[in-house]
């Protein structure tokens, strides 16, 4: 062995120095200046080809300046806490080839990971010696740096993801590789890692750069914190003290030691096991975790925090009980749930894969139930698909060009959209698909009916298919389905009548069920007609006998593929037929064609011509039947913008019509128990009821309406099963809704109370403080002679039915709406009477009626007071202004000059025979102020405008000159 010394500095300018052959390069300078690289480098490449450099306890930053076949890799570090002259024994070489395990550093034996396999493919091609010799008290190193080079990851052979590549020592006391893994940052621009802080007990001679996993045991005894290094071993049951684990680590909870963990700070590791042994809990709490690969749950308990949870790979669970994040689980692969419980903790989860053409699989003998589900995965990927049978209770959402196949690679599976509950309404549903995505397969959707109403819960409900092609025998599995069809139901306690009906809105022209009166009754038909493998017809309404009295539940569900609105809209069958009796006329049982609340409200995706605003929703709920309705701005008796997964509805065509939905309409996770939307102005509900039933009516006073009945704001008045109350307008027709026109004025409405018995009866009023502060509301009592005022403070109204038929009817009860109407604001503008209202004009001159003045303005050609009125309903609204022509008249040769007083400018208009040509403005003191000529026009006029707005109030002096001579007179500047 041979040595160069040197006392004083190394200076490498340029030069290569290639210390070989196990030599030692000694620096008894211990500056960080000692070795000095303006270009140029060290060659060690062999572990006895030393740099020994005499640092002691000196720190500052120290660069080694190695160097490659032409690359410059230089290793630094900072020491500090040293004590005595200490050493460094500093060297590094390239191995051989890929195989690490062929070129191990002496004393080094073997190059195992953590799961005992050699880790050569996993690891750099290049070995590191920092050795620190002598030292009494050896120094902690800060900013180690390691340089490497591209082809030392990238070389045959090697399974290196370089941005994963951490620091590894051996550890010659544990002769293990993997006791430690250090948190460092890694750039793969620059090709360097970087150790922020390296404990001098970490500190041991040699290093690699690997992506191998390496195992870490948890093995806290009690409840202790994630973060805490001597809850973790390298090798089971072993001693804690080992490096919190990293992304290049296998965790394992393997029951050596049953310490519930509590996750303190975000994690990132390369898998996870929870093993079957193991009984505590780990507890995610509020920090996200991120695992690199498979994610197995056997054991213990898995409580999801309040934070993200990604597993790159597989997750399985197998006899344990895993709680889902509270915020997304997020899947890049398999899904398996064998056993155990899982609980979705109301999260999400997300199926993200990008593995081009391996779907993402559901799968495992146990049904998850979800709650909401979150597709990115698209078909280019493979999508995602149903092995196993799944439940969902909140909502999917699919990303753009997404795919799901619902019922698996075999057809069938089983995924059940949920529906717990209808009032409100908790069902499951599919959010609006965007561009590309796709439901493949048959969906099982639920829709949950409370057994109610009269008649021992027998009652007629109002359905649709949310799914295509399915057939009344599906339905018959939970709800029986009678009649001369074949496949009608057998059940105890059931007759064989029909029980399951159709609507055809062109044969209400006929009394086809024979109660004397042809309304829009008279639409039913049999369904199904001649067997049970009929098909529910996608976006029509059914009505169905649901006997209550027998059965446990209300809870039906249809199977088949959903209606998919994102490359066509749903049409929904419609038409009108005309029988002479508007009211009769036009009405559609249709229903809800997807599997999620729709909004009748939406911004976009609707198609409605000659489709009325309004909804009607028949409730058997109670003891008789009642509608609810929604006009688009208001409701009653809890009718709603929100239509619920499975339900039938109303609607009124006035001519022939066309009725579709896009995936627009969409409102999944809406209740449709919201009763209205709030802040709607002048709205007055009024409701009538007894001890036993209720009904409800509307007025409103809006802009866009008139008091003749309109299609998009009112809505008709379908007979209840009980007593009912409406509105009456002037056409003798009788609203549930009844919009009006703006309130502005007095304003009486008829109220229509029929169908009651003799009896004590109320009427209560809502929404009085939608009025505007000078409006008020009255009750008019015709049948006691009273008018009872009303408020929010005193809004209720008992009475009392008799035999006597004015005690009742439309006549008896009238809701009194005051308001003092507003004045007509008349404008003045160049001579011209102007005002801001359109239609039902007159104008009059002095109270008498001007002849043909009925437009929105009007030119006065004397002086005198001008009155306007304008008709809007029944309102008559108006206002006056005096106008002052000021003028001398000599036969047909006038002179006009206006407006007098004046404020801003005057006219002038002088007939053209009067050859008056000029005008000129002066003081009362003779003064010229201003002068303009006047222009002729083809009206044989000459006019003339002189502006006066910036003059002194006060009196001036008009002159008019020309060859018919000089004409003055005075006007008044105000």
């Amino acid at each position: 062995m041979s040595s160069i010394q040197a006392q004083t500095r190394l200076v490498l300018n340029g030069a290569t120095m290639n210390i070989s052959q196990g030599a030692f390069l000694v620096i008894e300078n211990s500056g960080t200046n000692a070795i000095t690289r303006n270009s140029g480098y060290i060659i060690s490449e062999g572990q006895s080809n030393v740099i020994k450099w005499n640092i002691g306890s000196s720190t500052g930053t120290y660069t080694i300046p190695w160097g490659y076949n032409g690359d410059y890799i230089p290793v630094s570090f900072i020491p500090s806490g040293a004590s005595s002259n200490g050493y460094f024994l500093l060297s590094t070489y390239h191995t051989t080839d890929w195989n690490n395990a062929n070129s191990l550093p002496a004393g080094v034996t073997n190059f195992n990971g953590a799961a005992g396999a050699d880790q050569s493919a996993f690891a750099i091609d290049r070995f590191w010696q920092i050795n620190t010799t002598s030292y009494s008290t050896r120094p902690t190193l800060s900013s180690l740096i390691f340089t490497y080079r591209d082809d030392e990851h990238s070389a045959p052979g090697n399974s290196i993801v370089e941005s994963s590549l951490r620091p590894e020592r051996w550890n010659t006391t544990l002769t293990s590789w993997t006791d430690y893994s250090a948190s460092a940052n890694i750039n793969t621009t620059t090709n360097t890692i970087q150790i922020n802080t390296l404990n001098f007990t970490d500190l041991y001679p040699w290093w690699t750069l690997t992506t191998s996993p390496v195992n870490r045991y948890w093995v806290a005894a009690a409840l202790s914190n994630w973060n805490n290094r001597s809850n973790w071993a390298i090798a089971p049951g072993g001693q804690g003290g080992a490096t919190v684990p990293s992304s290049a680590d296998v965790v394992i909870f393997d029951g050596a030691n049953d310490g519930p963990c509590l996750i303190d700070v975000d994690v990132s590791i390369a898998s996870l096991d929870v093993q079957s042994a193991y009984s505590g809990t780990v507890n995610q709490g509020s920090h996200p975790m991120v695992v690199g690969d498979n994610a197995t749950f056997s054991g213990g308990v898995f409580q999801g925090g309040s934070a993200v949870v990604r597993v790159i790979g597989d997750m399985a669970i197998s006899g344990t009980a895993f709680t889902s994040s509270s915020d997304t689980l997020d899947l890049k692969k398999n899904f398996s749930f064998e056993s155990g419980a899982f609980n979705h903790n109301n999260g999400t989860v997300k199926f993200s894969g990008t593995t081009a053409g391996s779907p993402q699989l559901l799968n495992g003998s146990s049904v998850a139930t979800f709650n909401h589900l979150y597709i990115t995965n698209t078909a280019l990927n493979g999508g995602v698909s149903m092995e196993s049978d799944q439940n969902l209770r909140g909502i999917l959402t699919m990303a753009a060009n997404a795919h799901l196949d619902a019922d698996g690679s075999a057809d069938t599976t089983i995924f059940t959209l949920l529906s717990t509950a209808d009032d409100p309404v908790a069902d499951a549903a599919i959010a609006a698909l965007p561009g590309g995505a796709q439901v493949n397969g048959r969906v099982t959707v639920q829709r949950y009916m409370t057994l109610e109403g009269a008649s021992n819960t027998r009652i007629f409900r109002y359905i649709a298919s949310p799914v295509q092609h399915a057939t009344v025998a599906d339905f018959q599995e939970e709800i029986p389905v009678t009649g001369s069809f074949a496949g009608s139901s057998k059940c105890l306690g059931c007759l064989t009548n029909q029980s399951m009906f159709a609507y055809n809105e062109t044969v209400t022209t006929e009394d086809t069920n024979n109660d004397g009166v042809v309304d829009l009754n008279d639409g039913y038909y049999d369904f199904p007609s001649d067997a049970n493998s009929e098909e529910f017809q996608t976006g029509r309404g059914y009505s169905v006998f649901v006997r209550g009295n027998i059965l446990p539940s209300g809870l039906w569900d249809l199977r088949g593929v959903i209606n998919s609105g994102n490359i066509v809209p749903v049409s929904i069958p419609a038409s009108f037929t005309s029988s002479g009796n508007i009211a009769n006329d036009g009405w559609n049982l249709v229903g809800n064609p997807y599997p999620s609340t729709i909004d009748w409200n939406a911004a976009s995706g609707w198609t409605k011509t000659n489709v009325g605003g309004t909804i009607y929703m028949p409730d058997n709920g109670g003891t008789t039947l009642r509608y609810a309705i929604w006009n688009g701005v208001t409701g009653i008796n809890g009718g709603s913008r929100y239509i619920a997964t499975g339900q039938a509805f109303w609607i009124k065509a006035s001519a022939s019509p066309t009725l579709q939905a896009n995936e627009s309409v969409k409102a999944p996770g809406q209740s449709t128990a919201y009763f209205r939307t709030p802040g709607v102005e002048d709205l007055l509900l009024v409701k009538l009821k007894n001890t036993t039933f209720e009904d409800e009516t509307a007025i409103h006073f809006r802009e866009d309406a008139t008091a003749a009945f309109d299609d998009h704001a009112d809505a008709w008045k379908l007979k209840n099963g009980g007593f009912n109350l409406s509105s009456v307008i002037k056409s003798g027709e009788q609203l549930a809704i009844n919009s009006m026109p703006a309130l502005l004025c007095d304003t009486r409405v008829n109220l229509s109370i029929a169908d009651v018995r003799p009896g004590n009866y109320t009427l209560t009023f809502d929404n009085i403080n939608s009025f505007p502060s000078d409006a008020s509301v009255a009750l008019e009592d015709h049948y006691l002679n009273q008018v009872i005022p009303v408020s929010a403070q005193q809004n209720n109204y008992s009475f009392e039915v008799t035999r006597e038929p004015t005690s009742m009817g439309n006549k008896r009860f009238a809701v009194l709406v005051s308001r003092i109407a507003p004045e007509v604001v008349i404008e003045e503008e160049s001579g011209i009477l102007k005002i801001d209202y359109t239609g039902n004009i007159q104008w009059y001159k002095n109270g008498q009626v001007i002849e043909g003045a009925t437009g929105t303005s009007y030119t006065p050609t004397e002086s005198g007071t001008y009155t306007v009125s304008v008709g809007i309903g029944d309102c008559s609204l108006s206002g006056s202004k005096e106008f002052v022509i000021t003028g001398m008249e000599n036969g047909r040769q006038a002179i006009k000059i206006y407006p007098v007083p004046v404020s801003d400018k005057l006219y002038i208009q002088v007939d053209a025979s009067r050859q008056l040509t000029s005008v000129t403005v002066m003081n009362v003191l003779g003064d010229e102020i201003v002068s303009a000529d006047l222009q002729r026009g083809a009206d044989n006029l000459y006019s003339g405008t002189v502006a006066m707005k910036d003059l002194p109030t006060g009196t001036y002096v008009i002159q008019l000159k020309g060859t018919g001579g000089i004409v003055s007179m005075k006007v008044v500047k105000k």
